[in-house]
């Protein structure tokens, strides 16, 4: 029996980023002063799965509330997390993860301009945002409501009074299972990202220039997927394995730089592949593959990004004296002035986190 959890955040349309026409809005204390929170990518994918974040008081969620043979557990599996906001009236359900994993302490997630901490994870098919005007369902508050009939001020409930065991969530599920089809879906099944364009005899290049030419990834990858069928090279694997990584699609961009790397060992594909490695946590891979772009810099036009990522990945390893040895190197090329700024960075992180001069 899946487990419920009621996670008060701040109240958007998408929560796919901040933009001009969603930013947002009654959320807590963090979110007035500073106008961005992490739950603003709670319904943005990285690599096919959601990474929910609430704010909550203390370094661990407490699992015993819902389960009292879970008090050391680390993780709790088959959790139904309930997302709820004000859109300045009420707190209504904005959307919900089903089957989902929950941490007791935080997580990480070097999801590039995504990274953010996390407590729960879910398969992006499992994720539910409710469109604006389904959000119906509203959560009482337990100052108004009485103790254990709804939220009180933190915004974390763990629902589990009996009112809320055999009253509200029944309720709740009801709910969520009337509006689950009129859910907008945010993620891209296999089938769409394997579509191919209809074939009209177009050369490689002309379908990449058409690929390049439109705007959605959905209406750039079937002119890709085409060009790769029709000829499987280094070129038409780098260039998808480009776009699958610029939106997030890391397991397919992971597979097309490998099989383009079979093709030519070019630097390009070397370093997006460290990229990769790197935000799927695979930190060892990533330096191996930092290294061999190492050893061959004078091919890399932009090696101080390649030598910025390998120094931070040492570091994240425990491997200080390689990264102390990697700037100084650096500094002491030609050009050094195109290191200057991520070695200073660095210097002081590793003063302020490691009292590292």
């Amino acid at each position: 029996m899946a487990h419920y959890i009621f996670c008060e955040i701040a109240w958007m349309r998408y929560y796919n980023g901040i933009t001009d026409f969603d930013i947002p809005r009654n959320g807590g204390k963090f979110i007035k002063e500073n106008g961005e929170g992490c739950e603003v990518f709670n319904f943005s994918p990285f690599n096919h799965k959601c990474y929910g974040y609430v704010m909550h008081y203390g370094e661990e969620m407490h699992f015993e509330r819902l389960d009292k043979k879970l008090k050391n557990s680390p993780i709790l599996n088959d959790v139904t997390v309930v997302w709820v906001a004000s859109n300045g009236d009420r707190s209504r359900i904005v959307g919900w993860y089903e089957n989902a994993v929950m941490y007791r302490y935080w997580q990480y997630v070097p999801a590039g301009e995504k990274e953010h901490d996390y407590n729960f994870l879910a398969h992006e098919k499992d994720c539910y945002l409710i469109d604006e005007d389904q959000r119906s369902f509203i959560i009482p508050r337990a100052p108004k409501a009485g103790k254990g009939r709804g939220m009180g001020q933190s915004q974390v409930w763990y629902a589990d009074s009996d009112y809320a065991q055999h009253e509200l969530i029944p309720k709740v599920q009801a709910y969520l299972d009337s509006v689950r089809d009129k859910c907008k879906r945010f993620w891209l099944t296999k089938e769409e990202l394997s579509k191919k364009a209809k074939d009209r005899g177009e050369s490689t290049e002309e379908l990449i220039e058409k690929a390049n030419n439109k705007i959605n990834f959905i209406n750039k990858i079937p002119y890709l997927n085409l060009a790769v069928e029709k000829d499987d090279c280094y070129l038409t694997r780098y260039k998808r394995g480009r776009l699958f990584y610029s939106y997030d699609y890391l397991d397919e961009a992971e597979e097309d730089f490998k099989v383009a790397l079979h093709f030519e060992e070019n630097i390009d594909a070397l370093y997006f592949l460290m990229c990769i490695q790197g935000d799927l946590n695979h930190l060892y891979i990533a330096i191996e593959l930092g290294e061999k772009i190492h050893l061959r810099k004078t091919e890399d036009i932009e090696w101080y990004s390649t030598a910025d990522i390998l120094t931070s990945l040492y570091i994240d390893v425990g491997e200080i004296s390689k990264a102390k040895k990697l700037m100084a190197e650096c500094e002491a090329e030609e050009n050094s002035e195109v290191h200057s700024e991520w070695i200073k960075r660095t210097r002081k992180y590793l003063r302020e986190n490691h009292n590292i001069q």
